[in-house]
């Protein structure tokens, strides 16, 4: 019932605004968000110089959207009265009355300026609330796999009891057979000892019976020539040997061994702590969509915002801004040949030059590139702006190789961004260099230094240091992938807003996603989602991960460009 007559409500027509009798709705007012008729409208706009749009039109419902209301907010102490200022001195919207009243020296800003910096701070809170949110759903998911390796490990410990305990008993059943055939064969020995000596005996008695029986006779029968003639026969010599053989002394017994006992882990084995397994997230990387370019190799991609990016090729020194749709169109083209590019917090680009000293700003909506700083006489390499906008630069020595001499240079220079160095790194506590070639940077939502640096031709690696120039991980492929020839072959490096990263390993046509602390989360070969040859590498403000890929040939300009949905 009740259901009902809330459908009857719902039906009745939203009267005006204004003079809450006609329902014939046709206006708005931008400025006051008020619904209005055509009587109302006209009296409306005699008294202010408000906006007035139509209702149904598409303009109305972007100003809408758009025009926020701050000059409508009543005071609170003076009930009549709107704000017209925000006191930050006090920290509160003041009206005319409050002003004169108790707010006149105070430090007074207008409500617009106020509301867009608070509105900032509120989407930089709402943005690490989310992030907050997907750290939780990370841990979430990592408390799952703990639990599964848990028990995993907790299965395979009782196992391992179990076939301890099973072989141990075996073993004890193996020696205890043999023990008793042991004694078995020496209670044979015994055995045989008695035997020949009971026969010895027989053998020494029957003799002795038959001489004896013999003697008795000759003495029996009293004639004196028996005796004469048979006594030389039984000379005291003639006595069979009553000696017999002795009996074995020694022989085997069994003694339990009982104290050992005590320490029968010595046998079976023992607890020993060990490290639990990690619970790691589980990651999805998934193509939703793929893109043709132009390129032999999109050696950089910079995703701008939702319609523009940048992407470079720096065997063509081509530079080109491209609008992204179903389709991308190059919108401007830009003969440059570029290491590193990377966004700074208006929006504009910093170019690290190839084989140059020099770093250039290129303002992006007019395309002009200028001077920005020089690390001469070095060169720089990889460049990244950091969210708290600082610039940090790899820098080499010019003609450096890989045989490091004393005069080599190879270091991370940080800069603000009126381009004054604030800090370096090149060496670490024990005075041991950090990087052999640093190539690409970026840095994590802990402030570290993320690094790829090459030790060689064909050994690459991932080196992480804190703002305290310490390393704290690195990481240099998986066996997984990275073998029988594999070699780990790094292009690019990007951070998540949660601290996961993410490299290329180009010729295996693979993505390492690594943890914050450096465990491996996932390496995916991608050739079955299309992805060969990844080469560079850009996260879009919506969190979706580019993929810029080489052609694979010398000749081509086909190479392709991938966005991916991540998932953690």
């Amino acid at each position: 019932m009740a259901f009902s007559q809330s459908i009857r409500r719902a039906q009745i027509p939203k009267p005006c605004e204004l003079c809450e009798t006609d329902t014939n709705i046709k206006w708005k007012c931008v400025q006051c968000n008020k619904l209005m008729c055509d009587k109302c409208k006209k009296i409306h706009l005699k008294v202010l110089t408000h906006d007035i749009v139509d209702v149904k039109s598409s303009e109305a419902k972007q100003k809408s959207e758009h025009t926020i209301i701050t000059d409508n907010i009543p005071c609170q102490i003076h009930k009549r009265k709107l704000n017209c200022m925000f006191c930050r001195t006090c920290n509160q919207l003041v009206c005319t009355e409050c002003i004169t009243a108790s707010h006149k020296k105070h430090d007074l800003d207008s409500v617009d300026t106020v509301y867009n910096e608070k509105k900032e701070t509120l989407k930089e809170l709402e943005s690490k609330f989310s992030d907050t949110f997907t750290l939780c759903k990370i841990e979430n998911s990592k408390v799952n796999d703990f639990k599964t390796k848990y028990e995993q490990f907790f299965a395979e410990s009782v196992q391992k009891i179990n076939q301890q305990e099973k072989l141990i008993i075996d073993e004890v059943r193996k020696y205890a057979q043999a023990l008793r055939e042991q004694l078995e064969s020496e209670k044979q020995r015994i055995e045989k000892s008695i035997t020949e000596k009971e026969k010895n005996i027989a053998e020494v008695k029957e003799n002795l019976l038959n001489k004896q029986s013999n003697l008795q006779e000759i003495l029996d029968s009293n004639q004196a020539a028996k005796v004469f003639s048979t006594y030389p026969e039984f000379s005291e010599k003639e006595i069979p040997n009553a000696s017999f053989k002795a009996f074995p002394e020694e022989t085997k017994d069994f003694f339990p061994t009982k104290e050992n006992l005590k320490t029968i882990s010595n046998l079976f084995g023992s607890f020993q702590k060990t490290k639990l397994p990690k619970g790691l997230p589980k990651v999805n990387l998934d193509v939703i969509n793929s893109y043709t370019t132009d390129l032999n190799v999109v050696n950089r991609v910079l995703i701008q915002d939702n319609k523009t990016a940048w992407i470079s090729d720096i065997l063509k020194s081509t530079l080109h801004k491209i609008n992204i749709d179903d389709t991308i169109k190059i919108v401007k083209d830009i003969s440059v040949q570029i290491d590193d590019m990377s966004l700074t917090d208006n929006n504009d680009v910093l170019l690290s030059l190839f084989g140059s000293s020099d770093v250039s700003l290129l303002t992006t909506k007019t395309g002009e590139i200028k001077p920005f700083l020089s690390v001469s006489p070095l060169i720089t390499q990889g460049i990244h702006v950091t969210k708290h906008n600082e610039i940090i630069l790899c820098v080499v020595e010019k003609g450096g190789t890989y045989n490091l001499t004393d005069k080599s240079c190879r270091k991370v220079i940080i800069f603000g961004m009126n381009g004054k160095q604030k800090q370096s790194y090149e060496y670490d506590k024990h005075k041991q260099r950090l990087f052999t070639a640093p190539i690409r940077i970026t840095s994590n939502v802990n402030n570290d230094i993320l690094v790829i640096d090459s030790t060689s031709i064909d050994d690459w690696r991932v080196v992480v240091i804190d703002r305290e120039g310490q390393v704290k991980w690195t990481y240099q492929g998986h066996p997984q992938v990275n073998s029988g020839g594999k070699l780990f072959n790094l292009r690019d490096i990007v951070t998540t807003s949660v601290g996961h990263v993410i490299v290329t390993d180009c010729n295996n046509h693979a993505l390492h996603v690594l943890s914050r602390d450096g465990d491996l989360l996932t390496c995916k070969v991608m050739k079955d989602q299309g992805i060969i040859y990844p080469y560079s590498l850009d996260i879009d403000t919506k969190g979706q991960l580019w993929v810029g890929c080489h052609s694979g040939g010398e000749q081509r300009t086909d190479a392709k460009l991938h966005v991916m949905k991540m998932s953690f």
